[in-house]
């Protein structure tokens, strides 16, 4: 296995929605964020250029686990109502590039997959493995959170 070998870890959930739905939820994240997901999610606004569009700049502040973090970066390829890709700014890409959201019809429904990219895994472990194996567990329960609470919402909101 490499050291500069990157992790990607995925998260789908099934939701009873359109990818219209979700895209339109999306769309409006700056309004949406808080409710998202409220125990961690803080701010989110576009700095720069129209919602959910390549080229626009975001910004993003939440709390894991009490630690707050501040993120900003760029909108990359676009496929609306189905694929956006969130490319981060420096520091965080020492870390992580970004993430993407991919929404796929399935049916009457919609499945919803969040992916994010560790850079480097096994050499960060090799400097700090406790560090790694924290920030990969926060990172799961943050996202998997995150896919529930929008099937909760968008289920629940009128058709």
């Amino acid at each position: 296995m490499s050291l500069f070998k990157p992790l990607v870890l995925k998260d789908s959930i099934e939701i009873k929605t359109t990818p219209e739905k979700i895209w339109e939820f999306f769309i409006n994240l700056d309004n949406n964020y808080k409710k998202w997901h409220p125990e961690a999610h803080v701010e989110f606004k576009w700095t720069k250029g129209k919602p959910m569009e390549t080229g626009s700049n975001w910004y993003a502040e939440e709390t894991f686990e009490g630690h707050a973090k501040k993120i900003k970066g760029i909108i990359g390829d676009v496929i609306p109502n189905r694929r956006i890709v969130f490319k981060c700014s420096f520091p965080v890409t020492l870390i992580s590039p970004g993430f993407e959201w991919h929404i796929e019809p399935k049916g009457s429904n919609s499945v919803f997959t969040a992916i994010s990219i560790i850079k480097f895994e096994d050499f960060y472990r090799k400097i700090s493995k406790k560090q790694m194996d924290s920030a990969i567990r926060i990172n799961k329960k943050h996202v998997k959170e995150e896919g529930e609470n929008l099937k909760k919402i968008l289920e629940s909101s009128p058709k």
